[in-house]
């Protein structure tokens, strides 16, 4: 972990990460990718001052939006225990009135509850949870740690608080998870919970350069025979894709429609980018009190 100052903290499409480098130990990490960027994945570069350097840029824009955050690496990673840089962001985003979209796998989230519900009284809130099976052995496989009823307590307090939820499927990977079974149990989650929306990201395991040897070598530690079958079968290729990803899909997407969830992608992608504002119009004047 290194501790950095920064001039910048948002993209030009209004996304940001106030940490930078591998914070999980899930075998498919976008961070890897050589695309990233990122040396040294491990060590985790921490931008202490992104709260002020993100105020500074919230007050010149000239209109309100959406803040991404966590697309690259993990805003609640335990880290952020330690600094509390998240909950310093969520303040200035409280302040100037912009929305935010956060991506996140930790029930850290959990502590800024208080900050999230007021700004999803004003504004739009929305939270991407990645979770790719609900069976233990699966989950462990994939993320390398036993945190399926860590995940589930962050999706049931999120309902509770009614902070807008959309649950990720990913990573989706051949031979381990790629089953109705594993994709109807999480749906039926989603039903119980009330999330409206569940991304599929097309039952696709995306690898990179960097990425996918991490994804083998690790793999290969976890379970030596399935690496070297999936190794067979996809060799030097940059996307794992189910064998049976078409039927796969066609049964999420009728289960989806049974059960009013939206599944549709760009559909998504554009409520969770499209500001909102909640307070306008309900101010109370003088004649409102006669």
């Amino acid at each position: 972990m290194h501790i950095v100052e920064v001039k910048t903290i948002l993209t030009p499409q209004n996304g940001m990460n106030i940490y930078r480098g591998v914070t999980d130990h899930c075998i498919v990490s976008p961070v890897r990718a050589k695309t990233a960027r990122v040396e040294k994945p491990e060590d985790v570069e921490v931008k202490k001052d992104a709260a002020a350097v993100l105020e500074h840029s919230l007050r010149r824009k000239r209109t309100r939006g959406m803040i991404s955050v966590g697309g690259l690496s993990d805003p609640y990673n335990p880290l952020e225990e330690k600094f509390g840089i998240m909950r310093e962001c969520l303040r200035v985003l409280d302040r100037c009135d912009f929305g935010v979209c956060i991506t996140t796998r930790y029930s850290l989230l959990l502590r800024d509850l208080d900050i999230l519900k007021e700004l999803a009284r004003k504004t739009k809130v929305v939270i991407c949870i990645p979770l790719p099976t609900l069976q233990t052995e699966q989950f462990r496989l994939i993320e390398g740690e036993l945190g399926v009823s860590e995940r589930i307590k962050l999706i049931e307090e999120l309902a509770k608080a009614k902070i807008e939820t959309i649950l990720l499927l990913d990573p989706i990977i051949p031979k381990i998870n790629d089953t109705t079974t594993t994709l109807g149990m999480l749906l039926q989650m989603a039903k119980d919970y009330g999330i409206r929306m569940v991304d599929h990201r097309d039952l696709k395991c995306q690898l990179q350069n960097g990425s996918r040897e991490y994804f083998y070598k690790e793999l290969s530690r976890r379970d030596r025979e399935l690496a070297k079958e999936l190794l067979s079968i996809y060799g030097e290729e940059n996307e794992l894709i189910p064998e049976k990803q078409k039927e796969l899909l066609a049964y999420l997407f009728d289960s989806c429609k049974s059960n009013d969830i939206i599944c549709d992608r760009k559909e998504i992608l554009t409520y969770s980018r499209k500001y909102e504002n909640r307070t306008e119009g309900t101010q109370m004047n003088l004649l409102d009190l006669l």
